[in-house]
């Protein structure tokens, strides 16, 4: 399932009309290149399914249903403009909050604790506004909680997995924008003591205030 969604994305990304990253920024959009900051806010969601150490011992295995919780999101990134068409990478961390469930067995309460995504963004430029994709990697921490009842066991694991976006930025001023996007990511990994991985679906809606250099 990543693989085919992973590759219907880059081919998706191939119908761009790549022949304008030929032309030379217009004047008028010039102010969109180079480096930028940004700050976002985000309504959270994860789900999917775990093994993990309990703490009688040994491992559970059960669905992790979060629901919904929040984000609170600092992004860096440079943009290279092509004519009005725009390409650049971006590195977003995102403090995620009540993105928890406690475990069938009712003593462990599993939450994603954060999620860093590494991306490619690729966009067309209309008037004040940038229209893009988004392509990259993302890893996250999982963790069983509380942790120091757990002794020398593992009670964190890192999980990571592809990520896509789309979104949209409203530049107000040349160095001042806004904008909405939302993000998916497919994240697994495993814990040392247990056989089959976790697997959880992660999506960001966010908005975001950004300055550009």
């Amino acid at each position: 399932m990543k693989i085919t969604t992973l590759a219907l994305s880059i081919l998706s990304l191939q119908l761009l009309p790549f022949e304008a990253f030929a032309e030379e920024p217009t004047k008028e959009l010039s102010f969109v290149q180079g480096s930028y900051v940004a700050l976002e806010l985000a309504a959270a969601n994860a789900s999917g399914t775990s093994e993990f150490p309990i703490l009688s011992g040994g491992t559970e295995t059960s669905n992790f249903d979060a629901g919904s919780g929040r984000g609170l999101n600092a992004a860096i990134g440079y943009n290279v403009l092509r004519g009005r068409y725009f390409y650049g990478a971006e590195f977003r961390y995102s403090n995620l909050i009540d993105l928890s469930e406690r475990s069938s067995s009712g003593s462990e309460n599993r939450e994603v604790l954060d999620v860093a995504d590494i991306r490619g963004r690729f966009g067309l430029i209309q008037g004040n506004f940038l229209y893009y994709g988004a392509l990259g990697w993302s890893w996250s921490r999982f963790r069983v909680h509380p942790s120091r009842k757990f002794e020398n066991r593992e009670s964190q694991t890192t999980i990571d997995g592809f990520n896509i976006g789309v979104g949209l930025e409203y530049n107000f001023s040349e160095r001042w924008f806004i904008g909405g996007e939302y993000s998916y990511r497919d994240l697994s990994g495993k814990f040392e003591e247990a056989n089959d991985e976790t697997s959880i679906d992660l999506g960001l809606l966010s908005a975001r205030v950004g300055f550009r250099f």
